[in-house]
């Protein structure tokens, strides 16, 4: 009986410790799912999303323009004290008589005041309502280029939205190949403190032999204390690509996170023209100002008829009573309204002009993002070719250190070379490993940077 306590303490420890693995348990995110959450939870989609929700609202509030305007006012209005008149009775003809054939309210004072009257006018309680209908019958097209204006400025938000995924896809691509990037130096620098402590090892054990002196053994533990200086060192970045890469993801930088991808791409071939007139075609920057620049000249439209005559079409239909009507007062009208500006004090002069502005500084813009792109396009292709490059010539330089490494392991242990001989191959393998993995993180990034600038996905099978 006295051993179930320990046993429970066992199986609760047991339930503890899986659901602390499960609690902890790693996401493991390619670069697809993670440009996916960043869609859901970065901060700039969001915010771009909202964007095109406001201008969706202003979509609707220019089209009420168009349609009937309908209003209804009502008040409800208490007198306790209402305006009186005091008349001289004139006998033969006596006090008027009030509404509907009932006299009004009498007060007498008596005595000599017998043929004075005091009346009251109004009533105590006062209700009235009224509906208004107002449609525009003729305005130059007003209200429709100004639907119109609201519907392309929807576009180039939408648009707008389309930008920021491109970019956000980017910065992605970014982030997730440089934690690569880190995690590929860090095991470069594993090898090399491995390497070292190797070379360590054969010297002390040259110098146990008496083939050499302690300067070797020196030199091999300074060589070890850089690597592992070297290591820590890249171990820091690769916490720093995760954090940044987090940041990216609207990720809590304490969730536990890994990646899973490679450096390596298919090597493509590509010819610029055809990439410069494909950006200018794709991207959606271009048909953001496209919009905007057709929004800016149904402004222009709509300024110019600020100052001309606008026709509408009202109706009125309104209500009255009081406690002293018999039936309520119905008033009924309808007819057409003529509005004709005759001085506005030039305000439709300047709002022509701020509107042509507007026009003027989107078309220019166009013309910048234009040029823009051509040269981002050319950037990316250039660079692309030279990572390229780099990656044909680095993959043939890390096979030969390889090997001078290999053969350098061989001399130092039999004693036919120094271990600065040794060691400056040791340094020749890391350099170029170091040079190898850049360069393969620069070709794909450059992809991701060309696919940005043309603004198409690059099929791998190209």
């Amino acid at each position: 009986m006295g051993e179930r306590p320990f046993f429970i303490q066992i199986s609760l420890l047991l339930l503890l410790s899986t659901c602390t693995i499960s609690a902890q348990e790693l996401k493991t995110l390619t670069l697809e799912d993670s440009i996916q959450i960043a869609r859901q939870t970065n901060l700039s989609i969001q915010t771009t999303q909202e964007r095109v929700k406001t201008a969706e609202a202003q979509v609707r509030a220019a089209h009420a323009g168009l349609l009937p305007n309908v209003s209804l006012d009502s008040s409800y209005r208490y007198d306790k004290d209402l305006p009186k008149s005091v008349l001289e009775a004139s006998g033969a003809f006596g006090p008027p008589a009030g509404v509907g054939g009932e006299m009004p309210p009498v007060s007498e004072a008596g005595g000599d005041d017998e043929n004075i009257i005091e009346l009251e006018f109004g009533a105590h309680h006062n209700f009235q309502a009224k509906v208004t209908l107002n449609q525009p019958i003729f305005a130059w097209g007003r209200y429709y280029k100004n639907y119109q204006s609201a519907k392309l400025s929807l576009e180039a938000a939408r648009k707008e939205l389309d930008v920021a995924y491109n970019q956000l896809v980017l910065d992605v691509s970014e982030a997730f190949y440089r934690i690569l990037l880190s995690l590929e130096f860090v095991k470069v620098s594993e090898q090399t403190v491995e390497l070292v402590e190797k070379q360590l090892k054969i010297a002390q054990n040259l110098f146990e032999a008496g083939a050499s002196t302690n300067f070797d053994i020196l030199r091999a533990e300074v060589l070890l204390a850089n690597a592992r200086s070297n290591l820590i060192r890249a171990k820091n970045g690769a916490r720093i690509a995760m954090d940044v890469y987090k940041n990216v993801m609207n990720i809590d930088l304490g969730e536990s996170v890994e990646v899973q991808g490679s450096l390596e791409r298919p090597i493509l071939e590509f010819d610029l023209e055809p990439l410069i007139q494909l950006g200018l075609e794709k991207r959606p920057e271009l048909h953001q100002l496209q919009f905007s620049e057709g929004a800016a000249k149904k402004q222009v439209d709509v300024a110019k008829t600020r100052n001309r005559p606008a026709l509408s079409f009202f109706s009125n239909y309104q209500i009255d009573s009081n406690e002293r009507l018999e039936e309520m007062n119905r008033i009924w009208n309808l007819g057409f309204a003529l509005n004709v500006p005759i001085f506005d004090g030039l305000a439709t002069r300047a709002a022509v002009k701020q509107a042509e502005s507007g026009l003027k500084q989107t078309q220019l813009g166009k013309q910048q993002m234009t040029d823009a792109i051509e040269l981002e396009v050319r950037s990316a292709y250039l660079n692309l070719l030279e990572a390229k490059t780099l990656i044909n010539l680095q993959r043939e330089t890390v096979e030969q250190a390889q090997e001078s490494v290999r053969i350098a392991n061989l001399r130092y242990e039999n004693g036919m070379i120094t271990s600065v001989e040794l060691t400056d191959a040791q340094l020749a393998l890391s350099q170029a490993e170091v040079n190898r993995l850049q360069s393969l993180h620069d070709y794909t990034v450059g992809l991701a940077r060309l696919e940005k600038a043309i603004g198409h996905k690059i099929p791998i099978n190209n």
